[in-house]
């Protein structure tokens, strides 16, 4: 496995740790668009044209010891991005559901002091 299918899954989790100091719709745009890219990366894999096999080489399209590797790395990169995209998601609506119940609450007791203050 190479070291470059790590690096979308990074891109992605770095820009998702730094966009919790920035506005909510950053998040919310940036996980959709890292997923995208992922599937995109999936789509290219499948689509790359392989180099057909000289007929002197014995290999039939069938035998993977025969195959071109070079597909396999978007696939992975796609579907190692993908991956890291719905982890993320996880926490973060977790988080939101958190901020939502918080502000409720504060919302709902008038006679205690607010955070502002």
């Amino acid at each position: 496995m190479s070291v470059y299918v790590w690096i979308l899954p990074a891109v992605i989790a770095a820009a998702w740790i730094l966009s919790w100091w920035g506005q909510r719709w950053i998040r919310w745009t940036l996980l959709p668009t890292g997923a995208v890219v992922s599937v995109l990366f999936v789509v290219t894999g499948f689509h790359l044209p392989v180099p057909p096999f000289s007929p002197d080489s014995g290999c039939t399209r069938e035998q993977v010891q025969c195959m071109n590797a070079r597909p396999v790395f978007w696939l992975e990169t796609g579907l190692f991005g993908f991956v890291c995209c719905v982890l993320l998601l996880i926490p973060t609506i977790v988080a939101e559901i958190v901020n939502r119940v918080e502000t409720r609450a504060s919302a709902d007791s008038p006679g205690l002091p607010s955070k502002e203050a």
